[in-house]
């Protein structure tokens, strides 16, 4: 797992001084790759990278490109299926000299150009140059099928500025960072900021299954996989499509094995995790588990059950609301953007705590939005399905979303620029479309990104089984029946693992991971009244901290219970005072940085 940023010029070469920005780019996302690094200028580009080594460690450094330096990349990510590709490769005459997936990727792009991107499995994302057929250059980045990985864009009248992260970018001084309304009401709405928003209107997420290809001065946006259509069912029946998930999800763990580190497993004792430590065992493979959990709200006997029965050793971390209350401020700066997911926190304690033990660990993430396994889903498809605009918006409401909300806003907002990715659940069947639509948003930018940025500020790496391609579009084809069934979802993984798993773990109800949301609350209340009445940072001017105010003041007078809502306001109010303080010693810092010369 790596990292990295950079620049392209729109007119003329790279200034001096934005190849020495690269050092401080380079240093702030030190932490997702502290093995090596690497800098490459060309005429009209500069990159640095970061790499958290994992596979054949002692090549593969980046920034890599071919003998005459017209093509190179820099890669963050992991290629599962590197080797087939590495056969293919080699069966046409390409030698490789290391033995790592940046090279495959390399010389898979040399001979398919984008192309290439749809034969991937795996995470990644990647910047591209290519002068092959062109002295002004062509320019790639690239963000996986399933958005596992982050890629973010920034653009003026003379350059991009790209990067992993999105605070590197805004570190970066002589940057356009105007406020983007319409990702700061997906946020108030969302929880997170749905792509290709972010908080800037000039910053923008690529989107999973997209490339950007800068050509020409211009950036078009290209989509090379996608969701797929709605299909009306497989005929399989449940024993067979629960054997044919089997075996594919056994391919999957077996191929994330691939690594000269050690690699763990968090295991909530939930059927996901559960399900990844069977087949761990089935293919010869122990390793360390882990989970964590509050002294009265845990699932530490689920996951010790598990461990015990497949011989994996189990480490139980417990924390305390009052743990959380003192790092309120380093998981925030962590989450590198406003993620209002209470989970953030416990996972950045687990993390700190088996950081020692592994560098990798894998993860039951994915598996609720292919196989129905949140109640939202059960709820949604028992409103009324007689009027489909009243049931989008159950569903919603069944989410934590606060769509319909009036938000705490200074300017009028049409709500349906927020909903980019309905069309998704329109086009569907009302379960299909549920699961579509949070393949699209929650999946990618809070789920995947919640685990890249926290794991990824202890420089770990997490791989998710249950996010193959193949597995998803597997998923896609089943009948409803196969997802949901009278006890709940997920019947067919329910099935495959029938035999395996403890009855306890087969048979019970969905806890997710619970965090104390209002006792937190309870501890912040002082920091949360200071940032309302302090209104630090860039996002002021477009807040009603009025409407605030009044929610703050019905909560904690026991007029109105409003926890998670409030929870995603004080994220916010707490991350965009960070920025404002940021801002303002960058503004009283030196001349500004443009990168053009």
């Amino acid at each position: 797992m790596c990292g990295f940023a950079g620049y392209v010029s729109k007119a003329g070469g790279i200034s001096d001084v934005a190849v020495q920005s690269l050092t401080q780019l380079g240093e702030m996302l030190f932490h997702r790759g502290p093995d090596d690094g690497g800098v490459r200028v060309g005429e009209h580009f500069a990159v640095v990278h970061r790499r958290l080594s994992i596979i054949d460690a002692a090549h593969g450094q980046q920034p890599m490109f071919t003998a005459d330096g017209k093509l190179g990349l820099a890669y963050n990510g992991e290629i599962y299926n590197f080797k087939t590709l590495q056969s293919e490769l080699v069966d046409q005459g390409v030698k490789f000299l290391t033995d790592c997936d940046t090279e495959v990727l390399l010389a898979l792009f040399q001979r398919d150009g984008a192309d290439c991107f749809r034969r991937l499995d795996g995470m990644f994302t990647a910047f591209i140059w290519d002068y092959r057929t062109s002295d002004e250059g062509e320019f790639h980045l690239v963000r996986d099928q399933l958005g596992i990985k982050p890629l973010y864009l920034y653009e003026d009248e003379s350059q991009w500025l790209f990067s992993s992260e999105l605070s590197p970018m805004l570190n970066v001084r002589g940057l356009d960072l105007e406020v983007d309304s319409v990702g700061l009401a997906s946020y108030f709405t969302y929880r997170y900021v749905t792509a290709p928003r972010t908080f800037f209107k000039r910053i923008r997420r690529i989107e999973a299954g997209c490339y950007v290809r800068i050509k020409n001065k211009l950036a078009t946006t290209w989509r090379y996989w996608d969701l797929p259509e709605d299909t009306g069912g497989s005929p399989l029946s449940l024993e067979d499509a629960a054997d044919e998930l089997r075996l594919m999800l056994r391919q999957s763990v077996k191929q994330q094995q691939m690594s000269e580190v050690p690699v763990g497993l968090l295991l909530s004792g939930g059927l996901d995790s559960s399900a990844i430590a069977s087949l761990c065992a089935d293919i010869g493979v122990s390793m360390t588990s882990f989970s964590i959990g509050f002294p009265d709200l845990n699932e530490f006997q689920y996951a010790e059950e598990v461990a015990v029965r497949f011989g994996l050793p189990h480490v139980a971390v417990e924390t305390t609301p009052d743990e959380i209350v003192n790092r309120f401020d380093r998981v925030v700066a962590a989450m590198d953007e406003p993620i209002a997911d209470p989970a953030c926190f416990p996972l950045h304690i687990l993390c700190e705590s088996i950081k020692s033990q592994v560098t990798v660990v894998l993860s039951g993430e994915g598996s609720d939005e292919m196989f129905a396994g949140y109640p939202q889903y059960a709820l949604g498809m028992g409103s009324d399905r007689t009027r489909p605009l009243d049931r989008f918006g159950h569903f919603m409401a069944s989410s934590w979303y606060f769509h319909g909300r009036h938000l705490p806003l200074n300017f009028q907002q049409d709500p349906s620029r927020n909903l980019l990715q309905k069309i998704y659940y329109d086009e569907r069947a009302p379960l299909s479309g549920m699961l579509a639509f949070d393949q699209k948003t929650w999946l990618p930018e809070n789920l995947m990104a919640k685990a890249d940025k926290i794991l990824m500020s202890h420089s770990l790496e997490g791989r998710f089984p249950f996010l193959t391609t193949g597995i998803v579009e597997f998923a896609a084809s089943l009948p409803d029946a196969l997802k949901m069934d009278a006890i709940g979802g997920k019947s067919v993984l329910r099935k495959a693992f029938s035999e395996s798993l403890p009855p306890s773990v087969i048979s019970r109800k969905k806890m997710g991971f619970s965090v104390p949301v209002s006792q937190l609350l309870g501890r912040l209340k002082d920091r949360f009244r200071y940032l309302l009445e302090s209104k630090e940072g860039p996002f002021s001017e477009y807040i009603d901290y009025g409407q605030l105010i009044e929610d703050f003041n019905d909560h904690f007078s026991g007029r109105r219970e409003q926890s998670l809502w409030l929870w995603t306001v004080l994220v916010l109010l707490q991350w965009q005072s960070g920025l404002g303080r940021s801002l303002q010693q960058i503004h009283e810092a030196d001349v500004p940085i443009n990168v053009a010369i």
